[in-house]
């Protein structure tokens, strides 16, 4: 896996395990190893989601518009150069 997945390979991935270890197959210190590593996806997925969940509130209640043009009023009279 790559040095900083996105979401969804870490979503792709956390499948992938949750199939190994279901089905029994991988030995125990492989098993453990793919916990662990499932523990660690899992905590970053839900880590850029309440960052997303954050974001989205912060859009949604008006607190700031990446679109928004500034004020006329806010803009200087002259621009110097």
């Amino acid at each position: 896996m790559k040095k900083n997945p996105t979401f969804e390979e870490r979503m792709e991935r956390l499948q992938e395990i949750v199939g190994i270890l279901e089905s029994g197959s991988s030995p125990l210190e492989q098993s453990v190893a793919l916990y662990k590593e499932g523990l660690l996806h899992a905590a970053a997925c839900r880590e850029q989601l309440e960052k997303a969940r954050h974001d989205i509130s912060v859009c949604s209640e008006g607190k700031t518009s990446p679109f928004d043009a500034p004020a006329e009023a806010d803009l200087p009279d002259s621009i110097p150069f």
